[in-house]
Formats: C-alpha cells, structure tokens, sequence
C-alpha cells in the first residue's frame, strides 16, 4: 500500500505566523480565506407560563419541531442528486429524531407538567437523553449524544427566532472558503459541502460525530477541538488547513504556503496512483491474493462498490432499508 506522502515534520512556522492546534480528524490540506461563524450555543431561557397559556406554549413547540423537520428535509432536496445515499442518510438519521416521542411528546408533557416554557421544557429533555448516553460504556455510542444536541440547537434556534446555518447567517456561500465554527451538524456540512467550502475546522466535536464521519465520507479536510480559533483568526484571513497533523496556520509567511502547496500537489498525484490501480488485482508480495471489499448500506450502493473494483461487500446494514418507509421491505427487497 502506498504511504501518504509527505509524512514528515513539516516547517518550522513563520515568526510572524499564528498556529493553532487541535485534532486532525480528516485527512488532507486546504489553502484558502476563512470563514468564520460567530453563532455559539444559544442562551436558554427559564420561566413560568400560566396554566391558561400551556396548549398555546406547547403548540408553539409543535411549531418550532415542524420548522426544523422543514429545514432538513430542504436540504436533503437541495443536496440529494449529487451526494450519495450513505452521505443523504446522515440528514435522515435528524429528520426521524425529530419524530420520535422524545423529541415529539416528551417536551409537550413537561411544558403542561411543569408550566415552563418550551426552551426550558426541551433544555431539560436534552439534559436527561444525554445522561443516558454518558452512562454507556462504548465510545462510539456515548459520541451519539452530539446528534441529540445537533437536533436539540436547531429547535432551540427557531424557538429563540435565531439564524440557524452559515448560508442564512450572513448570507453568504463559503465557496471555496475555509470555515471555522464553534459546532457545526451533517446538515451544516453537506449544505456547504454543496456550496462549495473546502474544507472546516470546530472548537468542539470529537473524531466519532456524525459530522467528522461525513468530513471523511466527503474528504473534506477538518479539524475538532481548536478553542478560542474564532477569537484568533479574521474572517476572510488566509490559512492553510493541514487535517493530517490538526492544525491550522494564520498571518501565513511565504515559506509555509510554498511548502503546504507542494504537499498538496503531491497528496493529488497520491490519489492519481490509486486511481490507476483501481481494478488490478491486490495481491502481497509473496503472492498472496487479498479480497477487497466494500460496506453498503442500501441497494443503490452497490453501483458505487462495483465502480471503486471491489471484489464483493464485506457489510451490509440492512437496517437502512427501513428508513424512510412507512411499510417494512418486502422480500424481493
């Protein structure tokens, strides 16, 4: 197997350069202005309502819970024909949340319950759903809480009338930008992943989210865990983002550009010479053959597979095919 290239340390930066350190959780290097987005997490309001006003507080929930299922599904229209399933089921894995009774019912029954508005009604469901996830013993699962806050923020915003995702938050496209944000959720990623961004970086996140996953899916160079970058780098700045190594460096100086674009180049004669091998047989040196397989998660992958010259598929989750459905598969399915 061929190594990534350019394994070794890199240049020492600048005197006048700035560079900020976090945890690479997707390979590759991007070179571009910065896009900063300043939302944070929203302030969270506690008060009392009457009793008279707690059907007109508990529709105003249904409302914000309906908004947000709107927005989702309008950006899986938007992104749809050009992603593929695997990445779309990222948007779906939010959209059925949405319509569980923990998202649906629970907040309405504390709302009426407690007389409390329905910010504080949904803060305190987050807070029970994620405890449970904290108590689990496997990284991956209690990682699943992010989900539940990304679904728990964009219901917070609409009930707080805040601007949700970059593309409404200062109207502008990040084509070919860098962005850097506090959080950002798979529905953020893929809408700008569809306009063009190359490549992100998050105060918080961790290497098993959902969105970090997608960054991988989509080679969309990122990094989690760089506090305070916002504070610290200008928006429309030039940096360079290295995703091998987490970091990302500002007030760039011509020696760190010169060697970051030679990285570049060589990271995409790199993916030219596993391109050419695509369908050659993969065998060890002392000829041992070696099957190649792929993971798929609904039918329509398998196209995919058979393009990339895998010799079958190694996983099949098939819990994907009852999503999206009213009606369970058949067996033809």
């Amino acid at each position: 197997m061929c190594p990534w290239p350019d394994s070794k340390p890199g240049p020492e930066v600048g005197t006048m350069s700035l560079l900020l350190i976090g945890t690479g959780v997707s390979r590759g290097i991007a070179i571009g202005k910065a896009r900063v987005l300043q939302h944070g997490q929203p302030d969270i309001p506690e008060y009392a309502i009457p009793r008279r006003r707690a059907n007109a507080e508990a529709t105003r929930y249904r409302d914000a819970l309906k908004r947000t299922q709107h927005e989702l599904e309008s950006i899986r229209e938007q992104v749809s024909g050009s992603l593929s399933t695997e990445i779309v089921s990222f948007l779906d894995t939010h959209i059925l949340m949405l319509r569980d009774s923990t998202f649906a019912q629970a907040p309405v029954e504390r709302i009426r319950a407690q007389l409390c508005n329905a910010e504080w009604a949904l803060k305190q469901q987050r807070d029970v759903l994620v405890r449970m996830f904290d108590d689990m013993d496997d990284a991956y699962l209690r990682s699943r809480r992010e989900d539940v806050d990304h679904v728990v923020n964009r219901i917070q915003r609409i009930l707080l009338d805040q601007e949700m995702h970059a593309g409404r938050e200062d109207h502008r496209r990040p084509e070919g930008r860098i962005v850097l944000a506090d959080d950002l959720n798979p529905a953020d990623l893929v809408l700008m992943h569809h306009q063009g961004l190359i490549a992100c970086a998050t105060e918080s996140g961790g290497p098993l989210s959902h969105t970090t996953i997608l960054a991988r899916s989509l080679r969309i160079p990122m990094i989690v865990g760089l506090h305070h970058a916002r504070h610290y780098v200008r928006d429309e700045e030039l940096v360079v983002l290295d995703g091998d190594r987490g970091v990302i460096l500002a007030d760039v100086d011509e020696g760190s550009l010169q060697h970051y674009r030679k990285r570049q180049k060589q990271q995409q004669r790199y993916r030219t010479t596993l391109t050419r091998l695509r369908g050659k047989p993969a065998v060890t040196r002392d000829g041992r053959p070696v099957k190649l397989q792929g993971n798929i998660e609904l039918p329509e992958d398998a196209a995919q597979l058979h393009k990339t010259g895998a010799d079958g598929v190694g996983l099949y989750r098939t819990e994907f095919l009852f999503m999206n459905r009213e009606t369970p598969p058949d067996e033809e399915e």
